[in-house]
C-alpha cells in the first residue's frame, strides 16, 4: 500500500496525503496567511519542505501562491515546486494530483484551464479554500466577473460558520457580488463576513469597492478610518486598501490628501512587487489627469518598472499598461515603446490566454497612454473606444479599469469632441451623480 492510501484530512475534511502531523499544523498557518494577508504562506513553508520535502501539498501550494503574483521572476521556482509535485505522484492523492495539473496549466499560460481543473477539484472537494481562493484570484486576473461570483456560490452548501474559514469565503463571495454589480447583495454579504471576522482584508475591500461603484464615497472613508486597526498594520494588501482610500480623495478633490497617502502608505519604499507598482502608477495617472504636479514621483516608479522590464515585459498585458503608464509620466516615451513592442510580441507568441489579454486589449490600452503623452488625443479615443467595453479581458476590476474611461474624458476634453465628453460624463452621473470630481468633469465641457 503506497502511502497516498495513508490519508489525513485538513481543518475543514479535506483529503491530505501522508505528512508529519507538524507539516499539516504549518499548512493550515499558511491558508490562514493566504486567506487573510497576515504574513507570507510561502515563508511559513519554506522550512516546513525543508524538514518535509516529500510534503505534497506544501509544494503545491508555493508554487500557487506564487503564481497568483503575475509575475515571470517567480517561474523557476514555481517550476521547481510543481515538478517535485509532478515526482512525488505515486505519494499524492488525486485531489493533489489535480491540483498540481492546475499549477501547471496556469504557469504555461492556459489560465482558463487551470480555473476548470480547480473547478473540478471544487466539485469533490467544495471546502479546499485553498482552490477555491485560486481560482477565484484566477477569475480576476482573467476579468470573468460572473465566475468570481459563481465558482464561490457553487460551492457554499458546503460552507456554514463552523466550518474554519467560513468568513474568508464569504468575503470573496462579496466581492463576485460586487463586480457582477449585485451592490447590495455584496454589501450584506461583506458585513456579515466582517462581523464574524473583522481582520479580514479582502471582505473589507469588497465593502470599499461597493462604496466605490455607488459613490458612497463619504461612508467609505469612515470605513476605512474605523476599521484601519484590522486591515493596515502589518499586512500584505494593506498598499491597494490605501489605494482605495486615495480614490476617495480624489473623488473629494482632495488631491493633496491622495499625494499624502502615496507617499506614506501606498509606496512609502521601493517595492519590486507588481500589484503594489501598478496601484501606485494608477494612482498617479489619476492625479495627473486632473492637473496635478506629480512630476518627482513619476522618477522612481518608473525606475521601479524599468528595473523589471527586462524580465517582466509581455507577460502580463494588465501590468505592461501599468509599466507604461509610469515611464510615459515620467517623460520616458522610448522605454514605454519598448515595453510595447514586447506586448505585441506577446499577442503573437505568449500560450494560452495571456497572448488573447495582449491582442485584445493591451495593445490598445499601451499605445493609448503613449499617445496621450504624445498629446495625441485624438488618437487615445481611436484607441480605448472600441476596446473599452471589452477591456475586462486583461483583468482587473471595475474600480481599476476606470483609469481607461477617465483617460478618454480628458482625451475628449481636450481635442474637443464635445460629443463624446458629454456621452461620457453623463454616463458617470448616473453612477456617481453627487462626487466633486463628476462635477469637476461637468464643469470643464461645460466652460
Amino acid at each position: 500500500m503506497n502511502q497516498a492510501n495513508h490519508s489525513q484530512e485538513d481543518a475543514r475534511g479535506v483529503p491530505v496525503s501522508s505528512c508529519q502531523p507538524e507539516s499539516l499544523d504549518d499548512y493550515e498557518t499558511a491558508l490562514l496567511q493566504f486567506h487573510s494577508y497576515f504574513g507570507d504562506p510561502t515563508e511559513t513553508l519554506a522550512q516546513t519542505l525543508e524538514n518535509d520535502p516529500e510534503f505534497v501539498m506544501g509544494h503545491i501550494f508555493v508554487a500557487s501562491a506564487l503564481l497568483m503574483m503575475t509575475e515571470r521572476q517567480y517561474l523557476p521556482t514555481i517550476k521547481q515546486h510543481i515538478e517535485t509535485a509532478e515526482a512525488l505522484a505515486s505519494k499524492a492523492n488525486a485531489r493533489e494530483r489535480q491540483l498540481t495539473l492546475a499549477a501547471r496549466q496556469w504557469m504555461e499560460g492556459a489560465w482558463d484551464l487551470a480555473g476548470l481543473t480547480w473547478d473540478q477539484v471544487l466539485m469533490d472537494h467544495p471546502r479546499d479554500a485553498m482552490a477555491l481562493q485560486l481560482g477565484h484570484l484566477t477569475d480576476f486576473y482573467r476579468g470573468d466577473c460572473f465566475n468570481l461570483r459563481d465558482r464561490v456560490c457553487r460551492v457554499m452548501t458546503g460552507w456554514d460558520k463552523t466550518v474554519p474559514g467560513y468568513s474568508y469565503i464569504l468575503g470573496m463571495q462579496a466581492f463576485g457580488f460586487e463586480e457582477c454589480n449585485q451592490y447590495d447583495k455584496a454589501e450584506l454579504v461583506a458585513m456579515t463576513a466582517l462581523e464574524m471576522q473583522r481582520r479580514d482584508p479582502w471582505a473589507i475591500h469588497a465593502l470599499a469597492h461597493v462604496y466605490e461603484m455607488q459613490g458612497r464615497f463619504d461612508e467609505g472613508q469612515s470605513m476605512y478610518h474605523e476599521r484601519e486597526e484590522d486591515w493596515a498594520p502589518d499586512n500584505g494588501f494593506a498598499f491597494h486598501n490605501w489605494w482605495h482610500l486615495a480614490l476617495y480623495h480624489i473623488e473629494h478633490e482632495d488631491f493633496d490628501a491622495a499625494l499624502e497617502l502615496y507617499d506614506e502608505q501606498i509606496l512609502p519604499e521601493d517595492s519590486d512587487v507588481s500589484l503594489q507598482m501598478l496601484d501606485a502608477s494608477a494612482l498617479l495617472w489619476r492625479l495627473h489627469l486632473q492637473g496635478i504636479d506629480v512630476a518627482s514621483r513619476w522618477h522612481r516608479i518608473a525606475d521601479l518598472w524599468t528595473r523589471k522590464t527586462d524580465c517582466e515585459n509581455g507577460y502580463y498585458a494588465f501590468n505592461d499598461l501599468h509599466a507604461v503608464i509610469a515611464l510615459v509620466g515620467s517623460g520616458n516615451p522610448e522605454a514605454a515603446n519598448a515595453v510595447l513592442a514586447a506586448v505585441e510580441a506577446a499577442a503573437r507568441d505568449n500560450p494560452g490566454v495571456t497572448r488573447m489579454m495582449a491582442q485584445d486589449v493591451g495593445i490598445a490600452t499601451c499605445r493609448a497612454i503613449i499617445d496621450f503623452g504624445q498629446q495625441r488625443y485624438a488618437e487615445v479615443i481611436q484607441q480605448l473606444l472600441p476596446i473599452r467595453t471589452l477591456a475586462h479581458r486583461f483583468g482587473g476590476s471595475h474600480a481599476q479599469r476606470d483609469i481607461l474611461t477617465q483617460t478618454l474624458i480628458e482625451s475628449a476634453l481636450r481635442c474637443d469632441q464635445h460629443g463624446l465628453a458629454t456621452n461620457l460624463i453623463s454616463e458617470r452621473r448616473l453612477h456617481k451623480p453627487f462626487t466633486p470630481l463628476t462635477q469637476r468633469f461637468a464643469s470643464r465641457l461645460a466652460s
